[in-house]
């Protein structure tokens, strides 16, 4: 998961273990954390399944976080799934979200 609010992330952290899912979710507060983290995932495990991606975000936003992803040698052939978690303060950021393989996008806070 990646998002700099934290109250967001533990709410998101919640409602995920409320629902049942057992699986451990790695938190990062910015896109280049994200990235430094999934790049050392990969290559020590096996890539995440999926992340939960905000993208109004300092040092790297969300987008930034995509560019890089799909643009990373060892990164660029993972099947991650992405889902886009965010306020969507500006309708454009809905339309640029879908030049990328994103698989949805939910607006946060995420509730169960």
């Amino acid at each position: 998961m990646v998002d700099d609010d934290a109250t967001a992330t533990f709410l998101t952290q919640r409602t995920l273990k409320k629902s049942g899912i057992g699986v451990d979710v790695l938190t990062a507060a910015h896109g280049l954390e994200a990235l430094q983290i999934v790049k050392r995932v990969c290559q020590e495990e096996e890539c995440p399944e999926l992340i939960l991606l905000d993208l109004n975000m300092p040092v790297m936003d969300g987008f930034e976080f995509l560019d890089e992803l799909q643009t990373s040698a060892d990164l660029s052939s993972a099947d991650i799934k992405i889902v886009i978690v965010s306020s969507f303060r500006h309708h454009m950021d809905l339309v640029r979200a879908n030049n990328y393989p994103v698989i949805d996008c939910i607006e946060k806070p995420l509730t169960t």
